[in-house]
């Protein structure tokens, strides 16, 4: 486990209130070295100083993004936490949009943040605290830096940043995820689930949770993120986008390929998707109708045929008696 080292701050760190904090820490993980581990707030488990800033950093390469999960989150409150935790100690979290650093969100208290995951292959946890106290112990986090997005039951696509393959040859059903999922998806992030079934197989979608940030029609106007689907590798106008958090109703393709594309921008978080895949066997509704029809002529058929045996044999017992009498 890594400690952080507290040191005098040589160049003072400064609050948005103004608050000056004397002391500093920080740490740098890059992916060269190690590909997962853990950080801590200095001191864990025991109470961290007071007037600390620490700032951990993260750096990897490539198509490589930075998992965080927090295993223990116990900071000092005093009071009910105050919107943005403003004022408070609290845990920070940036990534790097457009070149310029954004807040993903800011965690207080002892709730355990969700897992996050950044945009791109850096990110940076920074940590602040104004009091400390016997009865708290900071935080554990694990970080890894992963190149599957968070996505484990798929063949990643060679040919796509955050691309999957699900073949019908490889399994006929299973799961697939929203990147980072059950944690916060990241943003300005584009993943693609490309199915691939059999010749006349059909792929059928059935969503168990659908948390994606957005307002229907789920376009640009409305700053939404999205999932869409598509019978093509191009947009499939006969299928609406789908966001917020109402879950799409059961999804068929018209043919053996079908693909699935989670799309978010850089404003806002969800927790994303979690949805179950099949492939069946494609029956033809008017080959099942023909199939009734001449089922239904051979029952009719066999019912006259029957009615006809029965009154002959009636007929002629009917004759044969009154030849007798």
């Amino acid at each position: 486990m890594s400690v952080p080292k507290i040191t005098p701050s040589l160049r003072k760190s400064v609050d948005p209130v103004g608050h000056v904090f004397p002391f500093t820490c920080g740490q740098e993980f890059s992916s060269d070295v190690s590909k997962n581990g853990t950080f801590t707030s200095p001191n864990y488990p025991e109470p961290y100083p007071e007037d600390v800033y620490c700032v951990y950093s993260f750096m990897g390469r490539g198509k490589e993004r930075v998992q965080i999960q927090f295993t223990d989150f116990d900071l000092h409150l005093p009071h009910e936490p105050p919107r943005d935790c403003d004022s408070v100690d609290a845990v920070m979290v940036f990534i790097t949009i457009n070149g310029l650093k954004e807040r993903v969100d800011n965690f207080c208290g002892n709730k355990l943040p969700a897992q996050l995951m950044s945009n791109g292959p850096s990110m940076s946890v920074e940590f602040r605290s104004y009091h400390s106290s016997p009865e708290v112990k900071g935080f554990r986090a694990i970080y890894k830096f992963v190149t599957d997005f968070g996505i484990y039951a798929a063949r990643q696509d060679s040919t796509s940043v955050c691309g999957f393959n699900f073949n019908s040859e490889d399994r006929s059903n299973g799961t697939f995820t929203s990147p980072n999922f059950p944690g916060l998806y990241p943003r300005n992030t584009e993943c693609h689930y490309f199915f691939k079934g059999k010749p006349k197989e059909r792929v059928h979608i059935t969503f168990n949770k659908f948390d994606v940030d957005g307002i229907p029609p789920c376009n640009s106007d409305t700053a939404s993120d999205y999932v869409e689907f598509s019978n093509y590798r191009t947009v499939d106008r006969k299928i609406p986008r789908h966001c917020g958090v109402k879950k799409p109703k059961v999804i068929e393709s018209d043919g053996d390929f079908f693909r699935v594309t989670f799309k978010s921008n850089d404003k806002f978080d969800g927790t994303g998707f979690e949805a179950l895949y099949q492939f069946k066997p494609y029956i033809d509704p008017a080959t099942v109708k023909r199939i009734s029809s001449n089922s239904t002529a051979s029952t009719s058929s066999d019912t006259t045929d029957r009615t006809y045996t029965f009154l002959f044999t009636l007929v002629s017992l009917v004759m044969m008696l009154m030849i007798n009498v």
